[in-house]
């Protein structure tokens, strides 16, 4: 597939990212590889992005029959589709929540918005600590998470209300923690960085007012001196900790520069993607990795 055709990144999903049933595994030609809710909710929000309704609707079908689970007068969306998988992540249930709100309107489809509710009810009646969402609920304990990763906190997602104030960080140096613990009530911070996550808690806080000056700078001064950015930085010298570079990384960096003002680079954030990303795709790339350089492209 030749970048920027929109009507063939279907046809390189159809092709190469979904088995015979029509359902996205992670790798391109690799059946065996994992299905994941994640791959499901992010080729929803492309496929609104673009208007497609009629391959929308086969995946809000495919959502209901393969993916969709009932427990406890509720129904769950499993991560990752296998025989044990008893355990949903807030980040995938609310990407596909906001994916059908959003269909029920633009396709003029209010089942969608019925489904959306059905997988929010479950959030909001079991999936919090003291009225905050957390990462995940296990259906097979019947118990709550004990964290919540601040890259989730996406604003045009509905989580409860009360989650978005774990992004008031006091001081957080260059780069945010990942998580709060609710057990031992505190951030935690890794000693590695994950730059999606970076960039995705500084677009969350942005987007509720919030501005990160120390990280903002990093970034603008680690762009300007390197024309690149890798997948991993050290928390404590902020240096590279990876040689690789991804993607999705550029799609979030795209969308924070975009954000910030400084469309200049978010212009180069796309150039590089382009240049990484090569003429044909998906080679090897990551359902993440690809469906997230098809929005980008599609967005400029």
């Amino acid at each position: 597939m030749v970048n920027g055709q929109e009507s063939s990144v279907q046809e390189t999903v159809d092709s190469h990212y979904v088995n015979d049933e029509g359902v996205i595994h992670a790798y391109p030609d690799k059946p065996e590889s994992e299905y994941l809710s994640e791959s499901l909710g992010l080729y929803m929000e492309y496929l609104l992005q673009v208007g497609d309704k009629q391959h929308f609707a086969e995946q809000a079908a495919i959502l209901e029959d393969r993916f969709l689970v009932e427990a406890g007068g509720q129904v769950f969306v499993p991560w990752r589709l296998y025989e044990e998988a008893n355990v949903n992540a807030l980040i995938d249930d609310v990407r596909i929540s906001a994916a059908l709100e959003a269909a029920a309107e633009q396709f003029a489809e209010p089942a969608y918005s019925e489904l959306s509710k059905q997988i929010l009810s479950a959030i909001e009646d079991r999936q919090h600590q003291q009225g905050t969402a957390v990462d995940f609920y296990d259906w097979s304990f019947q118990l709550a998470g004990n964290r919540l990763t601040l890259s989730y906190l996406i604003d045009d997602m509905t989580v409860l209300p009360e989650s978005y104030t774990m992004l008031n960080l006091e001081e957080t140096g260059i780069f945010f923690p990942e998580y709060y613990d609710f057990e031992k009530k505190r951030y935690v911070k890794s000693k590695e960085v994950h730059m999606i996550d970076q960039l995705l808690i500084a677009i969350n806080r942005f987007d509720r007012g919030l501005e990160s000056p120390e990280f903002k700078k990093w970034l603008i001064d680690e762009w300007d001196s390197q024309e690149r950015l890798a997948g991993r930085y050290d928390r404590e010298t902020g240096e590279a900790a990876v040689d690789y570079e991804s993607l999705a990384v550029y799609y979030y960096l795209w969308q924070y520069f975009e954000r910030v003002g400084h469309v200049e680079l978010s212009e180069q954030a796309v150039q590089r993607a382009e240049s990484l990303a090569g003429e044909e795709l998906p080679g090897e790339l990551h359902f993440f990795d690809f469906i997230h350089y098809q929005m980008m492209m599609h967005g400029q």
